[in-house]
């Protein structure tokens, strides 16, 4: 995740505590790539061990993670040796951009944006904004969409809306799924979402 959240997460990986982490991609990695538009580079921030990473590496993508836990990426080398893959601050846009070597074509987030506190959403805003080339698009496992939004996080409600207000005017919401359960073990819904970033900037 980031260097100054409130949440331990290398802890988290050591001890195993990791109720997010599916051991595969996202189903709408593998059902609704195409929708991502035509593979080129990509970022993924906070992706932990690098399961839809290397979804979307095995879709085309040349991928890149940045997260903050040595464990997830000593897995993720283990495992997925086709991502690159850097321990630091995923919203340092220093940090990614170096990773990444320039603006990328597409950023996937799923269980970063809601993992941070509420009060740091312009921030991912503020990443996309600098690491995302014009023409580029941001998706979204949108996750959890009707948690209560009284109940305290981590993960703290994620809407739609909330992306669309955290990027701004430079991008437009392109595609929205319908809310789905995709996975027994998670209690709450997902959805799909894809915004495009204008051409003109």
């Amino acid at each position: 995740m980031t260097v100054n959240d409130p949440t331990d997460w290398e802890s988290a990986y050591v001890r195993g505590t990791t109720g997010w982490d599916l051991g595969a991609p996202l189903a709408y990695i593998e059902e609704d790539v195409a929708l991502f538009g035509e593979p080129g580079t990509a970022f993924a921030p906070g992706a932990g061990r690098g399961h839809d990473a290397a979804g979307l590496a095995a879709a085309g993508w040349r991928t890149t993670v940045v997260d903050i836990s040595p464990t997830a990426a000593a897995h993720a080398a283990e495992h997925y040796p086709d991502l690159t893959y850097v321990v630091g601050d995923a919203l340092d846009v220093d940090v990614v951009l170096e990773a990444t070597g320039g603006p990328v074509d597409l950023m996937w987030d799923h269980t970063f944006f809601c993992a941070l506190p509420p009060a740091w959403r312009g921030r991912v805003g503020d990443l996309a904004r600098a690491v995302v080339r014009p023409g580029g698009r941001v998706a979204s496992g949108i996750f959890p969409v009707d948690r209560p939004r009284e109940e305290a996080g981590p993960p703290w409600t994620y809407v739609p809306e909330d992306m669309t207000r955290a990027l701004g005017p430079d991008f437009a919401l392109v595609h929205l799924s319908e809310p789905r359960r995709l996975n027994p073990r998670l209690p709450w819904s997902h959805r799909l979402g894809i915004w495009q970033r204008s051409s003109g900037l």
